[in-house]
């Protein structure tokens, strides 16, 4: 059991990608507290992904993603996901916190 559950925002406009990637409504990520990082030229607020949790089936669909949305290479993909992690925007999820953790 987790101190924090992090969940995807249905009115985000990355929702449906999000969902098709992970296959549920739940993100895992590695710290609750988001970090600033640059997306393109946009300065964003985002978690990283705890890929380590990911399945293998959720994994081969992010690679699947990244090769569709940024033309990168397969082998690429899977080697940056796997050394640099991969963002979510802390606008398309929100973290929620068990109360039991912190009483």
């Amino acid at each position: 059991m987790s101190a924090w559950k992090c969940h995807l925002m249905t009115s985000s406009p990355r929702y449906e990608n999000w969902r098709k990637i992970l296959g549920s409504d739940e993100a895992p990520i590695l710290s609750p507290t988001p970090i600033k990082t640059l997306l393109g030229a946009e300065l964003a607020d985002v978690f990283r992904l705890n890929i380590a949790k990911l399945t293998a089936d959720q994994r081969e669909r992010l690679i699947d993603f990244i090769v569709e949305k940024f033309g990168a290479p397969r082998a690429t993909a899977a080697a940056e996901i796997e050394t640099a992690g991969f963002p979510i925007r802390a606008a398309d999820v929100v973290v929620a916190f068990d109360h039991r953790y912190f009483t």
